[in-house]
Protein backbone atom coordinates (compact mmCIF):
# COMPACT_ATOMS: atom_id res chain seq x y z
CA UNK A 1 0.00 0.00 0.00
CA UNK A 2 1.20 3.43 -0.91
CA UNK A 3 1.59 5.91 2.32
CA UNK A 4 0.55 9.34 1.24
CA UNK A 5 2.96 12.14 2.10
CA UNK A 6 0.87 13.07 5.07
CA UNK A 7 0.90 9.58 5.85
CA UNK A 8 5.03 9.57 6.06
CA UNK A 9 5.40 12.94 7.68
CA UNK A 10 3.20 11.41 10.78
CA UNK A 11 5.20 8.11 10.88
CA UNK A 12 8.34 9.90 10.60
CA UNK A 13 7.18 12.42 13.52
CA UNK A 14 5.61 9.00 15.85
CA UNK A 15 9.13 8.13 16.00
CA UNK A 16 10.49 11.20 17.72
CA UNK A 17 10.68 11.20 21.39
CA UNK A 18 11.93 14.14 23.33
CA UNK A 19 14.13 13.95 25.99
CA UNK A 20 13.15 16.91 27.98
CA UNK A 21 10.08 16.63 29.81
CA UNK A 22 8.72 19.94 29.67
CA UNK A 23 8.52 19.26 25.37
CA UNK A 24 6.81 15.60 25.80
CA UNK A 25 4.35 17.77 27.92
CA UNK A 26 4.08 20.22 25.21
CA UNK A 27 3.89 17.62 22.67
CA UNK A 28 0.57 15.73 24.28
CA UNK A 29 -0.90 18.78 24.97
CA UNK A 30 -1.13 19.87 21.36
CA UNK A 31 -3.10 16.60 20.68
CA UNK A 32 -4.89 16.50 23.47
CA UNK A 33 -5.96 20.10 22.77
CA UNK A 34 -7.50 18.66 19.40
CA UNK A 35 -8.22 15.50 19.68
CA UNK A 36 -9.03 15.27 23.37
CA UNK A 37 -12.28 16.33 25.18
CA UNK A 38 -14.38 15.68 28.79
CA UNK A 39 -17.93 13.26 28.04
CA UNK A 40 -19.25 11.05 30.44
CA UNK A 41 -19.23 7.16 29.16
CA UNK A 42 -21.49 4.77 31.17
CA UNK A 43 -22.57 7.45 33.69
CA UNK A 44 -18.88 8.23 34.38
CA UNK A 45 -17.01 11.03 33.92
CA UNK A 46 -13.65 10.45 31.41
CA UNK A 47 -11.04 11.84 29.61
CA UNK A 48 -10.90 10.82 26.14
CA UNK A 49 -8.67 10.78 23.10
CA UNK A 50 -9.73 10.14 19.60
CA UNK A 51 -7.02 9.71 16.74
CA UNK A 52 -7.85 9.07 13.31
CA UNK A 53 -4.40 6.76 12.93
CA UNK A 54 -2.84 3.93 14.38
CA UNK A 55 1.01 5.31 14.97
CA UNK A 56 -0.56 8.48 16.43
CA UNK A 57 -2.52 6.13 19.16
CA UNK A 58 0.54 4.55 19.73
CA UNK A 59 2.54 7.77 20.45
CA UNK A 60 -0.07 8.87 22.66
CA UNK A 61 -0.22 5.52 24.63
CA UNK A 62 3.89 6.09 24.78
CA UNK A 63 3.73 9.64 26.07
CA UNK A 64 1.14 9.11 28.31
CA UNK A 65 3.64 6.20 29.93
CA UNK A 66 6.49 8.62 29.68
CA UNK A 67 4.85 11.37 31.09
CA UNK A 68 2.66 10.12 34.08
CA UNK A 69 3.66 6.22 34.02
CA UNK A 70 0.33 5.25 33.02
CA UNK A 71 -0.13 1.41 32.46
CA UNK A 72 -2.30 -0.09 29.86
CA UNK A 73 -4.58 -1.31 32.53
CA UNK A 74 -5.40 2.34 33.65
CA UNK A 75 -6.30 2.62 29.92
CA UNK A 76 -9.50 1.89 28.11
CA UNK A 77 -8.85 1.65 24.44
CA UNK A 78 -11.59 1.57 21.48
CA UNK A 79 -10.53 0.83 18.11
CA UNK A 80 -12.38 2.66 15.64
CA UNK A 81 -13.83 0.83 12.68
CA UNK A 82 -11.31 1.34 10.27
CA UNK A 83 -8.04 2.89 11.41
CA UNK A 84 -7.35 4.60 14.98
CA UNK A 85 -8.72 4.57 18.44
CA UNK A 86 -10.40 6.39 21.09
CA UNK A 87 -8.26 6.36 24.27
CA UNK A 88 -10.25 6.53 27.67
CA UNK A 89 -9.02 7.87 31.66
CA UNK A 90 -11.48 7.44 33.89
CA UNK A 91 -9.38 7.93 37.10
CA UNK A 92 -10.42 10.86 38.58
CA UNK A 93 -6.43 11.13 40.17
CA UNK A 94 -5.27 10.34 36.98
CA UNK A 95 -7.10 12.90 34.82
CA UNK A 96 -6.41 15.43 38.10
CA UNK A 97 -2.80 15.11 37.36
CA UNK A 98 -3.14 15.44 33.35
CA UNK A 99 -4.95 18.77 34.32
CA UNK A 100 -2.31 20.34 36.49
CA UNK A 101 0.09 19.04 34.53
CA UNK A 102 -0.62 19.93 30.94
CA UNK A 103 -2.57 22.94 32.08
CA UNK A 104 -5.99 22.05 30.82
CA UNK A 105 -8.66 23.75 30.81
CA UNK A 106 -12.59 22.62 30.72
CA UNK A 107 -13.98 25.01 27.70
CA UNK A 108 -17.62 23.60 27.11
CA UNK A 109 -16.64 19.92 26.19
CA UNK A 110 -13.01 20.60 24.77
CA UNK A 111 -10.15 20.75 26.58
CA UNK A 112 -7.82 24.08 26.64
CA UNK A 113 -3.87 24.32 27.31
CA UNK A 114 -2.88 27.28 28.77
CA UNK A 115 -0.17 28.93 26.83
CA UNK A 116 2.34 28.39 29.61
CA UNK A 117 2.91 24.90 27.98
CA UNK A 118 4.23 27.30 25.51
CA UNK A 119 6.59 29.30 27.01
CA UNK A 120 9.64 28.00 25.90
CA UNK A 121 10.57 28.00 21.87
CA UNK A 122 11.41 23.88 22.17
CA UNK A 123 7.46 23.49 23.69
CA UNK A 124 6.17 25.71 21.14
CA UNK A 125 7.41 23.11 18.37
CA UNK A 126 6.70 20.18 20.26
CA UNK A 127 3.12 21.35 20.90
CA UNK A 128 2.73 22.17 16.92
CA UNK A 129 4.53 18.47 15.94
CA UNK A 130 1.61 17.39 18.66
CA UNK A 131 -1.05 19.67 16.61
CA UNK A 132 0.04 17.97 13.23
CA UNK A 133 -0.53 14.43 14.40
CA UNK A 134 -3.91 15.02 15.33
CA UNK A 135 -5.12 17.05 12.37
CA UNK A 136 -2.72 18.22 10.23
CA UNK A 137 -1.94 17.40 6.60
CA UNK A 138 0.50 18.31 3.55
CA UNK A 139 -0.39 18.22 0.05
CA UNK A 140 1.28 15.89 -2.24
CA UNK A 141 4.33 18.23 -3.36
CA UNK A 142 4.12 16.98 -7.41
CA UNK A 143 0.93 18.64 -7.45
CA UNK A 144 0.90 21.43 -5.32
CA UNK A 145 2.56 23.20 -1.73
CA UNK A 146 0.28 23.42 0.57
CA UNK A 147 0.64 22.42 4.68
CA UNK A 148 -2.84 22.82 6.83
CA UNK A 149 -3.50 21.82 10.96
CA UNK A 150 -7.64 22.09 10.75
CA UNK A 151 -8.61 23.44 14.67
CA UNK A 152 -12.18 24.20 15.88
CA UNK A 153 -11.67 27.21 18.06
CA UNK A 154 -9.69 30.60 18.32
CA UNK A 155 -7.22 29.27 21.09
CA UNK A 156 -5.53 26.84 19.61
CA UNK A 157 -5.58 28.30 16.18
CA UNK A 158 -3.39 31.25 18.20
CA UNK A 159 -1.40 28.87 19.53
CA UNK A 160 -0.31 27.12 16.48
CA UNK A 161 0.21 30.53 14.82
CA UNK A 162 2.19 31.58 17.54
CA UNK A 163 4.13 28.04 17.37
CA UNK A 164 4.91 28.65 13.38
CA UNK A 165 6.02 32.08 14.15
CA UNK A 166 8.77 31.06 16.92
CA UNK A 167 10.79 30.22 13.79
CA UNK A 168 9.69 33.02 11.64
CA UNK A 169 7.30 31.10 9.34
CA UNK A 170 4.27 33.34 8.76
CA UNK A 171 0.67 31.32 8.81
CA UNK A 172 -2.57 31.97 7.42
CA UNK A 173 -6.04 31.18 8.58
CA UNK A 174 -9.09 30.58 6.47
CA UNK A 175 -12.55 29.13 7.79
CA UNK A 176 -14.00 25.76 6.52
CA UNK A 177 -17.20 24.67 7.07
CA UNK A 178 -17.45 24.73 11.08
CA UNK A 179 -13.27 24.69 11.44
CA UNK A 180 -10.42 27.06 11.29
CA UNK A 181 -7.68 26.04 8.64
CA UNK A 182 -4.24 27.03 9.46
CA UNK A 183 -2.14 26.73 6.10
CA UNK A 184 0.96 27.57 4.56
CA UNK A 185 1.38 28.30 0.81
CA UNK A 186 4.71 29.05 0.62
CA UNK A 187 7.01 26.00 0.01
CA UNK A 188 10.02 27.65 2.04
CA UNK A 189 8.04 27.73 5.09
CA UNK A 190 6.56 24.18 4.71
CA UNK A 191 10.49 22.89 4.07
CA UNK A 192 11.23 24.91 7.42
CA UNK A 193 8.29 23.69 9.60
CA UNK A 194 8.91 20.09 8.03
CA UNK A 195 12.57 20.06 9.64
CA UNK A 196 11.70 22.33 12.97
CA UNK A 197 9.48 19.71 13.95
CA UNK A 198 11.19 16.83 12.74
CA UNK A 199 10.29 15.12 10.14
CA UNK A 200 13.77 15.44 8.57
CA UNK A 201 13.39 12.79 5.89
CA UNK A 202 9.83 14.38 4.88
CA UNK A 203 11.73 17.57 4.31
CA UNK A 204 14.31 16.02 2.16
CA UNK A 205 12.25 14.40 0.12
CA UNK A 206 10.04 17.80 -0.25
CA UNK A 207 12.83 19.28 -1.60
CA UNK A 208 13.89 17.13 -3.85
CA UNK A 209 10.93 16.93 -5.51
CA UNK A 210 10.54 21.21 -5.32
CA UNK A 211 14.34 20.74 -7.30
CA UNK A 212 12.95 18.52 -9.96
CA UNK A 213 9.43 20.26 -10.71
CA UNK A 214 11.84 23.25 -10.58
CA UNK A 215 13.74 21.90 -13.40
CA UNK A 216 10.69 20.55 -15.48
CA UNK A 217 9.52 23.72 -15.05
CA UNK A 218 12.55 25.54 -16.49
CA UNK A 219 12.96 22.90 -19.21
CA UNK A 220 8.76 23.54 -20.24
CA UNK A 221 9.63 27.57 -20.11
CA UNK A 222 12.52 26.82 -22.47
CA UNK A 223 10.66 24.67 -24.62
CA UNK A 224 7.34 26.88 -24.58
CA UNK A 225 9.53 30.25 -25.69
CA UNK A 226 11.39 27.90 -28.45
CA UNK A 227 7.72 26.84 -29.95
CA UNK A 228 7.17 30.36 -29.44
CA UNK A 229 9.97 32.00 -31.38
CA UNK A 230 9.38 29.14 -34.07
CA UNK A 231 6.00 29.87 -34.52
CA UNK A 232 6.34 33.57 -34.62
CA UNK A 233 9.28 33.42 -37.09
CA UNK A 234 6.62 30.80 -39.27
CA UNK A 235 3.95 33.07 -39.19
CA UNK A 236 5.88 35.97 -40.19
CA UNK A 237 7.32 34.31 -42.93
CA UNK A 238 3.99 33.09 -44.19
CA UNK A 239 3.24 37.22 -44.04
CA UNK A 240 5.85 38.35 -46.43
CA UNK A 241 5.74 35.54 -48.62
CA UNK A 242 1.37 36.43 -49.23
CA UNK A 243 2.97 40.08 -49.43
CA UNK A 244 5.50 39.31 -52.15
CA UNK A 245 2.94 37.05 -53.87
CA UNK A 246 0.74 40.06 -54.02
CA UNK A 247 3.55 42.77 -55.23
CA UNK A 248 4.06 40.00 -58.18
CA UNK A 249 0.53 40.01 -59.09
CA UNK A 250 -0.35 43.71 -59.18
CA UNK A 251 3.18 45.31 -59.46
CA UNK A 252 5.53 42.59 -60.81
CA UNK A 253 8.63 41.31 -59.61
CA UNK A 254 10.82 42.77 -61.91
CA UNK A 255 9.74 46.30 -61.37
CA UNK A 256 11.54 46.42 -57.95
CA UNK A 257 14.49 47.67 -57.05
CA UNK A 258 17.10 45.31 -57.49
CA UNK A 259 18.11 44.81 -53.87
CA UNK A 260 14.24 44.33 -52.96
CA UNK A 261 13.69 42.16 -55.91
CA UNK A 262 16.68 40.06 -54.84
CA UNK A 263 15.26 39.65 -51.57
CA UNK A 264 11.68 38.75 -52.45
CA UNK A 265 13.01 35.72 -54.74
CA UNK A 266 15.16 34.43 -52.25
CA UNK A 267 12.29 35.07 -49.63
CA UNK A 268 9.93 32.70 -52.14
CA UNK A 269 13.05 30.23 -52.78
CA UNK A 270 13.68 29.88 -48.62
CA UNK A 271 10.10 30.11 -46.70
CA UNK A 272 11.73 28.63 -43.62
CA UNK A 273 14.69 30.61 -43.50
CA UNK A 274 15.31 32.89 -40.84
CA UNK A 275 16.32 36.67 -41.22
CA UNK A 276 19.80 36.07 -40.50
CA UNK A 277 19.94 33.07 -42.41
CA UNK A 278 18.26 35.20 -45.43
CA UNK A 279 21.13 37.66 -44.93
CA UNK A 280 23.63 35.40 -45.60
CA UNK A 281 22.12 34.28 -49.09
CA UNK A 282 22.07 37.67 -50.52
CA UNK A 283 25.13 38.98 -52.39
CA UNK A 284 26.54 41.43 -50.80
CA UNK A 285 25.39 39.73 -47.38
CA UNK A 286 23.21 41.63 -45.26
CA UNK A 287 22.76 41.72 -41.64
CA UNK A 288 20.07 41.23 -39.84
CA UNK A 289 18.93 44.73 -39.61
CA UNK A 290 19.12 45.23 -43.62
CA UNK A 291 17.07 42.38 -44.17
CA UNK A 292 14.66 43.71 -41.86
CA UNK A 293 14.69 47.24 -43.10
CA UNK A 294 14.12 46.26 -46.90
CA UNK A 295 11.62 43.58 -45.72
CA UNK A 296 9.34 46.58 -44.66
CA UNK A 297 9.88 48.01 -47.53
CA UNK A 298 8.49 45.18 -49.51
CA UNK A 299 5.86 45.15 -46.71
CA UNK A 300 4.48 48.79 -47.22
CA UNK A 301 4.65 48.22 -51.14
CA UNK A 302 2.30 45.26 -50.89
CA UNK A 303 -0.02 47.60 -48.53
CA UNK A 304 0.03 50.69 -51.55
CA UNK A 305 0.84 48.61 -55.00
CA UNK A 306 -1.20 51.56 -57.33
CA UNK A 307 1.02 53.64 -55.72
CA UNK A 308 4.33 52.61 -56.67
CA UNK A 309 3.12 50.99 -59.99
CA UNK A 310 2.03 54.99 -60.76
CA UNK A 311 5.53 56.02 -59.64
CA UNK A 312 7.06 53.23 -61.87
CA UNK A 313 4.69 54.93 -64.99
CA UNK A 314 6.01 58.69 -64.19
CA UNK A 315 9.74 57.38 -64.41
CA UNK A 316 9.11 55.58 -67.60
CA UNK A 317 7.27 58.42 -69.02
CA UNK A 318 10.12 61.05 -68.27
CA UNK A 319 12.89 58.76 -69.97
Amino acid sequence: MIMSFSSEIRAELCTRTDRAPHCRIAMLAGIISLDGKMKLQDGRRCLSVRMEKNEVVDTVRRLLELVFGMEESDLEIVPRAQEGARIRIYDPELIRRMFETLKLKELEDRLDVDDIVLSRNCCRIAFLRGAFLAAGSVSNPETQYQMEIVTDRDSVTGQVLQALASFDVEGRVTERRYSQVVYIKDADGISETLGQMGASAAMMEFENIRILKGIRNNINREVNCDTANITKTANAAIRQIEEIRRIEETIGLQNLPSGLQQLARVRLENPDLSLKELGEMMDPPLGKSGVNHRLRKISELAAHPEEFRQAVSDIQRKK
